[in-house]
């Protein structure tokens, strides 16, 4: 695997892992994302991070995908670049962060912090700055789907004859 970038290493080991389990990645039914986030008892978006943005999830998201693929955790460790077959648990090394300064939200999301609620996770401190910037993505991401589906379920509201003759 690539040393120089183990989300890259690892996005690609996890492709290769579901596509050999019969998970749909590609095409417009493409639902192996969905399937495997349902198993293993995580968000979708999480496991389009992994594989899309190469993110290297929880130490107990990574024994999940161990546990589901029916392979040995240090497998799924040593994918995500966080040990290998020898290493045990207590020898692993941390995975690397970016930084550990925060950086300025505004800088990081488009229009800055946008609410009360985006500020409120930004300001949970005890989180790596990562988790709070995937969070509040999160948020926006579900936010714009609520909107589509509520414009979606606005324009099919059955009608009589009556009101449709008033809406011409």
């Amino acid at each position: 695997m690539d040393a120089t970038n183990p989300g890259e290493s690892f996005a690609t080991w996890l492709r290769e892992q579901m596509t050999a389990r019969g998970y749909q990645l590609d095409g417009p039914r493409a639902g192996g994302p969905s399937r495997l986030a349902r198993e293993i008892g995580v968000h979708r978006a999480s496991v389009g991070r992994m594989l899309n943005r190469g993110v290297i999830p929880k130490l107990e998201t990574l024994e999940a995908i161990a546990t589901q693929f029916k392979i040995p955790r240090s497998d799924v460790l040593t994918a995500a670049g966080l040990g290998n077959e020898s290493t045990s648990d207590a020898e692993a090394p941390a995975p690397a962060t970016v930084s550990d300064e925060d950086p300025d939200p505004n800088e990081l999301f488009t229009g800055g912090l946008r609410d009360q609620h985006e500020r409120a996770i930004w300001a949970m401190v005890g989180l790596p700055w990562q988790a709070r910037q995937a969070a509040i993505e999160a948020v926006r991401t579900e936010a714009r789907r609520m909107a589509a589906e509520s414009a979606a379920a606005s324009k099919s509201v059955p009608r009589s004859p009556d009101q449709q003759a008033h809406l011409r």
